[in-house]
């Protein structure tokens, strides 16, 4: 004698479809998350090509007179930010770019160099300790006077466009992630229900 198999109660569908929602939703913002610390490269291929990649700071440091109206791309960290009208000055501590375009830190930087632009320099971006990435023109350098009094002669690359990365989001709380207590994901909130295990906030996992 066949019997039929009981189907699955309206219940039991409910909190299994709420289940599989809650848990798709939990994978895709712990993906976004991780994925938002990603820094794409600075400048698109076309705006690359703008720009002669075969010459480095050495050689603007070097011989800045003899490399004026250059177009380059150069990168490092910010040292100070002057805002003055229109116009914006960054002093950088220079580092060699990596294949992205961003300054590696794992190499000596070859010195220092200044950027004047017109575009905006946010503050949450644009600070002292943040990396920077700049696309220009190589104009007259400007002599600067160091500590110990001697002047120095620093390369100073005209804006064409600037780059710094955007500050990380602050931390999502856990409530705010996950629901509210008496909702969120299908009923489930950022609490422990009973047949939670710890960490897990999501029922069914034994």
């Amino acid at each position: 004698m066949i019997h039929d198999v009981p189907s699955s109660s309206p219940r039991s569908k409910r909190k299994n479809a709420s289940f599989l929602w809650a848990f798709t939703a939990f994978s895709v913002l712990s993906f976004s998350g991780g994925c938002s610390y990603f820094d794409p490269p600075p400048f698109s291929g076309n705006e690359v090509k703008w720009a002669d990649r075969s010459i480095l700071f050495r050689e603007v440091e070097r011989h800045p007179h003899a490399l004026e109206g250059q177009h380059v791309i150069l990168g490092g960290v910010i040292i100070s930010v002057k805002r003055e009208g229109l116009l914006g000055q960054v002093d950088v501590r220079e580092y060699p770019l990596g294949k992205e375009l961003h300054p590696d830190h794992d190499k000596p930087s070859m010195g220092t160099f200044e950027i004047l632009t017109d575009e905006p320099l946010p503050e949450d971006r644009y600070k002292a300790g943040r990396d920077v990435e700049v696309m220009g023109t190589v104009t007259s350098p400007v002599k600067r006077k160091l500590l110990d009094g001697t002047e120095k002669v620093i390369p100073v690359i005209r804006a064409h466009h600037i780059h710094a990365a955007a500050p990380p989001p602050p931390p999502m709380p856990y409530d705010e992630m996950m629901g509210p207590m008496d909702g969120g994901f299908g009923g489930f909130g950022g609490g422990m229900y009973p047949g939670m295990m710890p960490g897990m906030g999501f029922p069914g996992f034994f």
